[in-house]
């Protein structure tokens, strides 16, 4: 397979400028002004407990994520991750315990190369949005690869449904011809044609203005359409039907701290704030368990002592747009994914992959599998 290498997602160097870190973050105004008054919710209502980690010290060649980009279950509770700089899919059991392996770099069947996004289905059928090969590469739930769906444009992200897929795409743009306009989301069938697409980009100067409006995270949603979450400005979650029907518009309020009320909007928005916004990342999650989205916010705002708040705030809302809670993170993170157990697991800024119990006071109490378990 080549070298395994170990990374660490940091605020320079090469993994800043690379698409997939470009999903939403929270340099955020409200889009209807009472959505922002109303809320009067000044406490974080739901608590977490850390079970396990992934890829924590010590390392072994299995957890030397570099990179990671996405998780997914399949109806057992199997952990999949998105090893994106080593080219390759990890598989580990609810406990964390190592299965298997597939992928590598290259350009061949089965081979990746700087793979974005991944959908994995319950019964562990894979779909990893293969960037730099301009392609969909499907696996069997054993690893074996499937044929490859050909590709017009670099996917960030995949969503399968039970007859179509949808691909968020990369949004090109061009110095001399200007942003490209054909939608963001394309669909395809199952067989891999394109039927269509929805999701315009916003029209911005052409650079990195254009890519920080029109980079979004991919979420299922429920009857088989899709979400997205946009990025930087726009501060909502968009629900489609599996037509591309737009079914909803949820404006989202982040409270930036523990400290803040709900609805802050950032303090600063100037160069330097905007050059961070190009280093941080939100995600957007369904969980199915309980009906409803977590989003990870993004870069939010500053703590009191400078630092700013980055990838450590979770909101719910449910498919109404409804607000379901909120909680704080212990550490900075980059992806979010609800297991079919109900646990939360995110994959944070050094690459590390976390599983936590939700105290959650709108469901019974959940069993815990670090004990044994089964889920």
């Amino acid at each position: 397979m080549g070298a395994i290498r170990r990374g660490v997602l940091s605020a320079g160097g090469a993994a800043a400028a690379r698409p997939g870190l470009l999903a939403p973050a929270a340099l955020i105004t409200c889009l209807l002004p009472a959505a922002c008054a109303e809320p009067d919710l000044s406490e974080w209502t739901l608590q977490l407990t850390e079970e396990l980690t992934i890829g924590a010290e010590p390392v072994t060649p299995e957890t030397a994520f570099y990179n990671p980009k996405a998780l997914g279950f399949d109806f057992t509770g199997n952990v999949f991750v998105l090893d994106a700089d080593n080219h390759r899919v990890q598989v580990f059991d609810p406990r964390g315990g190592f299965l298997r392996s597939f992928g590598e770099a290259g350009v061949g069947p089965g081979q990746l190369q700087d793979p974005q996004g991944m959908f994995v289905h319950p019964d562990g059928r894979v779909w990893v949005a293969d960037t730099s090969n301009r392609r969909l590469q499907p696996y069997s739930p054993s690893g074996v690869p499937l044929d490859t769906i050909a590709l017009d444009a670099f996917p960030l992200d995949v969503v399968v449904a039970a007859d179509r897929i949808f691909l968020q795409r990369f949004p090109r743009t061009d110095m001399t011809y200007g942003p490209d306009p054909s939608p963001l989301i394309r669909v395809l069938d199952r067989s891999g044609n394109p039927t269509g697409g929805f999701a315009d980009p916003v029209p911005t100067p052409v650079g990195v203005m254009y890519l920080l409006e029109n980079v979004t995270s991919l979420a299922p949603a429920p009857g088989g359409g899709v979400a997205i979450a946009d990025s930087y400005f726009s501060s909502r979650i968009r629900v489609y039907e599996p037509g591309g029907a737009l079914a909803r518009e949820i404006p989202v309020l982040y409270k930036a701290g523990a400290w803040a009320p709900l609805g802050r909007r950032p303090t600063e928005l100037n160069d330097e704030s905007l050059q961070l916004l190009a280093r941080t990342s939100s995600d957007l999650a369904w969980d199915e368990r309980r009906g409803l989205f977590w989003l990870l916010a993004g870069n939010v705002d500053r703590n009191p002592d400078g630092e700013w708040i980055i990838g450590t705030e979770l909101y719910r809302y449910d498919p109404n747009g409804v607000y379901h809670g909120s909680l704080m993170l212990p550490q900075r993170n980059i992806v979010v994914a609800v297991g079919p157990d109900g646990r939360v697991w995110t994959i944070d800024i050094e690459g590390v992959v976390h599983a936590f119990r939700v105290s959650d006071p709108d469901m019974a109490p959940e069993p815990s599998v670090a004990g044994g378990e089964t889920p």
